[in-house]
Order: structure tokens, then C-alpha cells, then sequence
């Protein structure tokens, strides 16, 4: 029985022909394009032989051409369909890849596929201007014509260019297509060429420690596989994390998967292998909603908890090269200079007189009321050293300092350590062997971070030293920021001081430099 409060209508919802030169409004780059067509030719092709991809690329067209299994006529007449695939756990496996690419680069293509054993080759034509006025979905054209049997594959050929062609056009692409496509590059699976030049993927410049392989297991059975190492020049430009893989081919660049960007991680990549992953149809970004991609996340982040202490490690103890404990010994001369220059700074070298033999209190009175010698608080010294850098090793004698604090004498030495420890920015020991030794961290994030290590490495000594001041005296803690203020200050204005000699040396030499230079062409002129 009809119902009278509502009824049914069968309506026509066939796309409006502007949906087909829409797609290519995906934002997709030139290389991401040519990506996805290169997916088609990597699914065609032949398990037992390499793929050959030849890409051509000039003002006007560009054509891209493989020597696959191409496609039979029932495959080829669906081809342009709209999300059409019968392609399972493939590259192209959305159906969307050649239509999108094509229309993204220009406005008209040409598709010419073959299989071997055929002599008919197939034939696709899309034009964006004709299709506007006359296209239709049901009555598009296919043209079937002769050819060789012993030949197969595709080649797709884009005209009326959308994109600006420019002179490094070429060389990024080819650049970015061997990342893309590397793991297939690397296997022997695929040799790519673009205007007559092969890719090839780049070995990064690792340390010693080269790649260390690994695989993670996912609850429902998936696989992660990858590899991470650390580049011996770490990017100050973001260029490090793993490069992330599906079925061979590049989603991600530099994602920081597993880790938090700092500058102390800036030394790790690697790549990641993650075929059971969704990405997206445009396959530009992993689906991080999903369940898989959380899990493996989650995991990633525990397995790289002690490889990102390795990399702080590596990168603390490199960055204390050798010119680096040059500049710290001037520094340390510096400081010295700047203790011995503080008035306020003096009275710690003296003993307290309180630490005095009480029964000796007169003797004192009849001292204080003559002129003391003033106690120096930092002294000179050398120290015999053997050169590190140097094979075979050459013995110099390096400057050192003591300090008196309190009537008591203490060799003071600064050395770049690694404490093991991220959450302590300095360390300081004091024994009667080795005195006052002040460790700066080189595992606190902020040593990493710091582009001033001069002035974070003095910031710390005088700090210690401040604190080592306090506790001889006996004074209130609080006097530690007084003091190390103190010698700060003191060390900026030497530092100042040094840098403006300098400066006037340096104009000394130059205009010396002209005077001879001008005396000596006068003397040649007089001859």
C-alpha cells in the first residue's frame, strides 16, 4: 500500500563533467605527479625482470614511459573511470593516481598501452577544453591500432602544460625521485631516468656506527621494518628523521616519528617501512587517526627512548672539538684575569679570623694593626701536557691557575664531560688531589641547543666557583648569583677590552701592510 506522506523518485547523480578536470586541483608538486604514474608502471611490472622508467621533460610536454606488462583492452577501456581499481595491496590501488597526476600537470594527455603477444596497441585521448563543451561519461573514445607482439608497456604523454618550467626543474626532480623511489632503486627493481639522466639515491654521510637494522611487531601480526643511524654533520635546517616507505614507495620526508624535533637530535634518520599503514588516497600523509599508525607510534617512541640518549651523547662530544678547548683555554685565562681584578673577590682569599687559635687573639691585634701582605686569590702555573691532536704526541706545558679560598690553595681546572645524566647542568668536585674540578655537561639538552658555548661554559665556572667561595666562607647561599654576577661582569669587560686590542692590532697590520706595500713601489719607481 502506497504511504501518502511521503513518496520515492530514482534521480540521475552522474558527475557533472567538471569533476574530471577538478581532480587535478589536489595540490600535488610536479615530482608528486610523476610519482604517482611511476606507482601505475611499478605495478605493471614483471617480477622476474628490472622496470625501466623513462621520463621526458621539456617546455611544452611531458611523456612517461615504462617497458611493463602495459594493460589488455578491458583494462585499458576502464582506465580513465573515476576511482575504478581492481589493483589489492598495490601502489595504485585507489584508482584515482593517472587522471589526478595528468590533469595536475596539464590539460591534455595522451595514454598508448600494449601487452605482449598483442598487436593491438590501445589508445586514450583526454583534452580538458573539448571534454567541457562535448565530454561524456558514458561515450568516451578509445582508438585500437596495430602493433608489434614483441613489445609491451606504457607511456603517458601530458600537453598543454599547467606548470612553469624553470632551468632546475629538472635536477630537483630528479633529486627528489631517487629518495621517492630508492628502495626499488637500491633492490635493482627499477631504473629510472629522467632527459637521458639515471637516478640514484644518495648514501648519507653516517659515523662509524653505519645503519643498525630493525623490525617492530603490531598487535594484528603487521611488521614494521626500518633502519636509524646518526649523520656525522647533524642539519640545522630540519633535514633529519625517518624517511617513511609503503610497498617501496616515499610518503614522508624527515618525519620526526618516535621523537620530539630538538636541536640535539638533529643527527638521527632513517628509514621507515610501513606497508600496512593507511595513508590517504592522495598517498601524501599516513592516516595518524588510525589505530595501526597510533600503535606503531607508540612503539616507536619507547624503541628510540635509548637511541636519543646515544644522539645527545654524540652530539655533546662533538661539538667539544679541538678548536673549541683552544678557545676555552683563552677563556680560562680570561676568567682568571677577571677573579684577580674584582675587588669584591679578594676577601675570600684570606681565612676567616674567627679560624684563628683563640689563645692567640693578642698576637693577632698586634698583626692586623700592621701592613699584611695581600693574599692573591688566583695564582699562575704550568703544567706539563701532552698534545691530543698530535702523532706522535708532543709534550707542552699548559697554563693552570690555583685559587686561595679561605687561607687554603686549590688547583681550579674546567673540563666538557658527559655526565650521563640530561637533567644535570654542571658538576663540581673538590678534593685535595685534584682541587676544584667544574664538569660542564655536555648531555644537558641546553648545551646542544646553545649556539654561545664559550659563554654557557663560563657561566658554569663561575658559578662553581661562586659556590666553592660560599661554602669555605661559610656564607648565605644566596651570595652565590652576588658573586657570580661578579665574575661574569668582570670577564664581558675583559672580553670587550681583549676584542677591542685586538681590533686595533689588526688596523695596526693592515696599515703597516699599505706602508710597505707603497714604500716598495717607490723604490721600484726610483730604479
Amino acid at each position: 500500500m502506497e504511504n501518502k506522506n511521503f513518496r520515492t523518485k530514482q534521480i540521475d547523480i552522474t558527475p557533472h563533467r567538471s569533476l574530471m578536470p577538478k581532480i587535478g586541483q589536489a595540490g600535488y608538486s610536479v615530482s608528486q605527479a610523476i610519482s604517482e604514474l611511476i606507482d601505475n608502471s611499478l605495478d605493471a611490472r614483471y617480477e622476474d625482470k628490472m622496470l625501466n622508467v623513462k621520463i621526458i621533460i621539456k617546455n611544452n610536454i611531458i611523456e612517461v614511459s615504462d617497458d611493463g606488462m602495459g594493460m589488455d583492452e578491458s583494462v585499458a577501456e576502464k582506465s580513465l573511470r573515476l576511482a575504478y581499481s581492481e589493483k589489492k595491496n598495490q601502489l595504485g590501488e585507489f584508482g584515482l593516481g593517472l587522471k589526478t597526476a595528468c590533469q595536475s600537470l596539464g590539460k591534455k594527455f595522451i595514454v598508448e598501452t600494449t601487452q605482449k603477444g598483442n598487436d593491438e596497441e590501445y589508445v586514450l585521448e583526454f583534452d580538458e577544453e573539448d571534454w567541457m563543451k562535448n565530454g561524456d561519461w558514458s561515450k568516451h573514445l578509445m582508438t585500437i591500432r596495430k602493433t608489434s607482439k614483441e613489445i609491451s608497456g606504457t607511456k603517458v604523454k601530458i600537453e598543454k602544460l599547467k606548470i612553469r618550467y624553470y632551468p632546475n626543474l629538472v635536477t630537483n626532480l630528479k633529486e627528489d625521485l631517487s629518495l621517492r623511489f630508492a628502495p626499488y632503486i637500491s633492490n635493482g627493481e627499477l631504473k629510472l631516468v629522467v632527459n637521458s639522466i639515471a637516478c640514484s639515491p644518495k648514501e648519507m654521510d653516517l659515523t662509524e656506527e653505519g645503519k643498525e637494522s630493525f623490525e617492530l611487531k603490531l598487535n594484528n601480526g603487521s611488521i614494521i621494518k626500518g633502519w636509524r643511524g646518526l649523520m656525522k654533520v647533524g642539519s640545522n635546517k630540519g633535514y633529519y628523521g625517518f624517511n617513511t616507505f609503503r610497498r617501496g614507495r616515499l610518503i614522508t620526508q624527515y618525519d620526526n616519528i618516535g621523537f620530539n624535533r630538538h636541536p640535539e637530535v638533529r643527527r638521527i634518520v632513517g628509514e621507515l617501512h610501513m606497508d600496512d599503514i593507511p595513508v590517504t588516497h592522495n598517498k601524501r600523509e599516513w592516516i595518524k587517526e588510525s589505530y595501526e599508525y597510533l600503535e606503531m607510534e607508540e612503539k616507536m617512541r619507547e624503541f628510540m627512548k635509548p637511541f636519543l640518549a646515544k644522539a645527545r651523547k654524540y652530539e655533546g662530544n662533538i661539538k667539544v672539538d679541538s678548536n673549541l678547548k683552544e678557545k676555552m683555554d683563552k677563556q680560562e685565562e680570561i676568567i682568571a684575569r677577571a677573579i684577580r681584578e674584582t675587588p669584591e673577590l679578594k676577601v675570600y682569599a684570606s681565612p676567616n679570623v674567627s679560624d684563628k687559635n683563640p689563645n692567640k687573639r693578642e698576637t693577632n691585634k698586634v698583626i692586623e694593626k700592621r701592613d699584611k701582605p695581600e693574599i692573591s686569590i688566583i695564582q699562575e702555573y704550568h703544567e706539563p701536557e701532552e698534545s691530543r691532536d698530535r702523532n706522535p704526541k708532543k709534550t707542552h706545558l699548559k697554563k693552570r691557575y690555583v685559587l686561595t679560598i679561605n687561607g687554603k690553595k686549590f688547583k681550579f681546572t674546567h673540563e666538557f664531560k658527559d655526565l650521563e645524566d640530561s637533567e644535570i647542568l654542571k658538576q663540581v668536585a673538590v678534593s685535595e688531589e685534584k682541587g676544584i674540578e667544574i664538569f660542564t655537561n655536555v648531555s644537558f639538552p641546553a648545551f646542544m641547543a646553545t649556539k654561545d658555548t664559550l659563554f654557557y661554559a663560563t657561566f658554569n665556572i663561575a658559578e662553581g666557583l661562586a659556590e666553592i667561595m660560599i661554602k669555605e666562607k661559610g656564607e648565605n647561599q644566596e651570595r652565590i648569583t652576588i658573586l657570580r654576577d661578579r665574575i661574569l661582569q668582570k670577564t664581558g669587560e675583559i672580553m670587550r677590552q681583549v676584542e677591542d686590542e685586538n681590533k686595533l692590532l689588526k688596523e695596526k697590520e693592515i696599515i703597516e701592510k699599505k706602508l710597505k706595500e707603497r714604500q716598495a713601489g717607490l723604490e721600484v719607481e726610483n730604479e
